[in-house]
């Protein structure tokens, strides 16, 4: 995953814009893999697909049934690995993303066989799309780079305006810790969700950080919260998972809702 060289002071919108350029300007698969920390744009879809089926597709299978007749919105959805395989699960996948390569994330689909999606570039803070026209929303490693908490909350009331009722969202968000990523440890993951009370009085802290690094932390009592006065319900709690080749589970650095518009 490719960052920024300084601390983005001219908003995380204009930095990830020239930043993916950059990626896009040099080769297809710098690009592909900028938005992860795969070493080739195959395997940034293969992680795609990981990622959608651990993150996205089984803490929501509780609450959705019969996804291939359902509308998916991504949010984010960068070189569309994860796209690609939310597409292989519903009727049809909608992604927003405010990059200007939309064309080469297309192209790259259609090859792989897939064309029940559409992408729309967006300006970072709404979705160009209808009230209550998508049964899914879903993010990973996206909202945790957004850098005000003001924009989050549009995020969340703009995946409210845009579900339909009785629609789920699983969406997750950067998460305060300071013992626990990387490591497999629950008691130490319980320590830090205790910590984040403690560390986060105000529910969310802003950080200076170079495009592509977390710019944004939310508390789990924080994120609730919010969710419930705009008029979504918490269904569940979570929290990302990183997998190494030993099978062992580690803490990521994302928390993570389950939720359902009432």
């Amino acid at each position: 995953m490719a960052t920024g060289k300084e601390i983005e002071k001219r908003g995380h919108i204009v930095g990830f814009r020239e930043e993916i350029s950059k990626a896009a300007a040099s080769s297809d698969d710098d690009f592909f893999v900028w938005f992860d920390t795969a070493r080739d744009k195959d395997t940034a879809f293969v992680r795609g697909s990981w990622d959608f089926t651990i993150h996205i597709a089984l803490p929501a299978s509780p609450f959705l049934s019969k996804p291939e007749d359902k509308v998916a919105l991504e949010i984010g959805h960068g070189g569309g690995r994860i796209l690609a395989a939310a597409s292989r699960h519903f009727k049809n996948v909608i992604g927003v993303d405010i990059h200007d390569h939309n064309q080469i994330v297309e192209d790259e689909l259609r090859q792989r066989g897939i064309g029940n999606f559409r992408l729309i570039k967006t300006n970072g803070k709404e979705f160009p799309l209808e009230d209550s026209t998508v049964d899914f929303v879903y993010s990973f490693i996206v909202l945790q780079h957004i850098e005000k908490y003001d924009i989050f909350k549009k995020y969340l009331h703009e995946t409210n305006r845009v579900l339909k009722t009785n629609g789920i969202a699983v969406l997750y968000f950067g998460r305060k810790y300071l013992l626990s990523a990387n490591r497999s440890s629950r008691l130490l993951y319980w320590i830090d969700r205790f910590g984040e009370r403690i560390l986060l009085p105000g529910g969310f802290q802003e950080l200076p950080a170079r495009v592509n690094e977390t710019n944004l932390i939310v508390s789990l009592s924080s994120a609730k919260s919010l969710a419930r006065r705009i008029g979504l319900e918490v269904l569940s709690e979570l929290v990302s998972h990183k997998k190494v080749p030993d099978g062992v589970n580690l803490f990521g650095g994302q928390n993570g809702l389950v939720l359902r518009k009432t």
